[in-house]
């Protein structure tokens, strides 16, 4: 994707890290390379221990899927950080991303329904892939699809993990839980699905949901949550109510389910 020498080709280098990241040792960077931006993201090893094991789960994740090349995975770089020297740093990797924007950002009142029913349905065809290739993602929010080239792209592997395997982690985002999550249940499918509906709810309706503490992310998800659309976005109720069920027997089992029931309901 870009040139070896990094040194002599990077321009507009510019520390975006903010101070919680750089307290566990993550950094990030913007910087203009041919005239095209790029994120730069980077662990400063023995630091934080999770957070860097994270990272390394993540260049792990990249070396073991870009050879299939996955439609929904950006085109990247991974280099030992010693190659850059505006960076600093000496040891260990840093990936190199697309500067992108994201894929569900604002949405107007008078927006064509065509266009949001080919939106949601690109970002779900692009889950099913994941899926399809025998992994979660394991950390579904807004922020990690991205858009490039008129597409949709998934970002940040951290979290990613088999679908058969069976570890039990409690390191998902309290906004995008499933309730069988906060009762102790190891991420799978229905839990994608789950944060995935989160994301639409909240750009559909372009509000975001409010809670102050894990205790109140948990009554949120497990009770309290209702679904409310805008009269002209009402075709994808049954989608939405789908994939946010609060128990798993009544929730979609996988994305073609969801596919599916807005293929039924859409109309378009």
């Amino acid at each position: 994707m870009l040139k070896h020498d990094f040194a002599s080709c990077i321009q507009n280098l510019k520390s975006v890290t903010k101070p919680t990241s750089a307290a566990l040792g993550r950094y990030l960077w913007t910087c203009s390379i041919d005239n095209k931006d790029y994120w730069l993201k980077y662990h400063l090893p023995e630091t934080d221990v999770q957070s860097e094991q994270d990272f390394i789960h993540e260049q792990l994740f990249y070396q073991e899927i870009t050879h299939k090349k996955p439609a929904w995975l950006l085109p990247h770089n991974l280099i030992e950080v010693s190659a850059i020297p505006q960076l600093n740093h000496s040891l260990g990797k840093v990936l190199i991303l697309p500067n992108t924007d994201l894929w569900f950002g604002s949405l107007s009142h008078e927006a064509d329904l065509t266009d949001v029913y080919h939106k949601i349905w690109s970002a779900l065809d692009k889950l099913a892939e994941l899926h399809r290739f025998g992994w979660i993602h394991g950390d579904i929010k807004k922020e990690h699809f991205r858009k490039f080239e008129q597409n949709p792209y998934l970002i940040d592997f951290e979290k990613a993990r088999l679908i058969s395997s069976s570890e039990l982690r409690m390191d998902a985002t309290p906004r995008y839980m499933a309730p069988e999550l906060f009762r102790g249940a190891s991420k799978d499918i229905q839990s994608d699905l789950y944060a995935f509906g989160i994301v639409l709810y909240e750009w559909l309706t372009q509000t975001r949901l409010e809670a102050g503490s894990y205790y109140e992310w948990a009554v949120l998800h497990c009770q309290n949550l209702t679904i409310q659309l805008p009269t002209q976005l009402m075709i994808f109720y049954p989608l939405l109510s789908g994939l946010l069920q609060k128990q798993q027997k009544n929730r979609f089992a996988n994305v073609f389910e969801a596919m599916n029931c807005l293929k039924a309901h859409s109309n378009l």
